[in-house]
């Protein structure tokens, strides 16, 4: 004896694979069904910076990790990178240089874990200067002067970039200078 077919049942399993097969059948992925704009709050901050085809770009931290670190102890690095992918690499130099001890910007900004990631750094002088101008969309700032991870020489007091974000104005610093300069991380997406 043969089992009776439901044959509504089979034309409805029959639609569903077809679906399926033909890419109508796809995991429902959140995060790609954000659209990012600046202002956005993701990935465990806010974005100010998208790129031209608007698939990558910088995220700012809330909140400063410090408001008087500094920025490490004078000696000359060579982290004099500013573009706008620079930051995180210039980072990475000054924590392998300086290393684990100690409280000081690029430290501060690499251990941070805003939202659960753990990719954050100090902004490069171009990215910082993107951040001033988007401080009201990110919200949080201080009217101080902010870190950039920039250095600008090799002399007796090297300095390194930093940013008023009362006035905008970009000029130097001595890295030793901890005195209400704030530092804010961000990270790439």
């Amino acid at each position: 004896m043969k089992p009776e077919i439901n044959h509504f049942n089979y034309l409805l399993f029959c639609f569903i694979l077809l679906l399926c097969l033909t890419g109508g059948c796809k995991k429902d992925d959140s995060e790609s069904q954000i659209e990012i704009i600046i202002g956005a709050d993701y990935q465990g901050g806010v974005v100010f910076y998208i790129d031209e085809p608007n698939k990558h770009g910088l995220i700012a931290a809330t909140i400063d990790q410090s408001i008087s670190a500094s920025w490490w102890n004078g000696t000359y690095i060579a982290t004099g990178s500013s573009s706008l992918t620079d930051g995180a690499a210039n980072t990475t130099i000054i924590v392998q240089t300086q290393g684990n001890s100690g409280s000081y910007a690029a430290k501060l900004c690499r251990d941070y874990k805003g939202g659960g990631y753990n990719d954050w750094y100090l902004p490069s002088k171009e990215q910082l200067n993107i951040l001033y101008a988007q401080k009201a969309v990110v919200g949080g700032f201080s009217s101080q002067i902010y870190w950039s991870s920039t250095e600008y020489n090799n002399g007796p007091e090297s300095s390194v970039w930093v940013q008023d974000f009362e006035t905008g104005e970009q000029h130097l610093d001595s890295k030793s200078d901890a005195a209400n300069v704030h530092t804010r991380a961000i990270r790439s997406f």
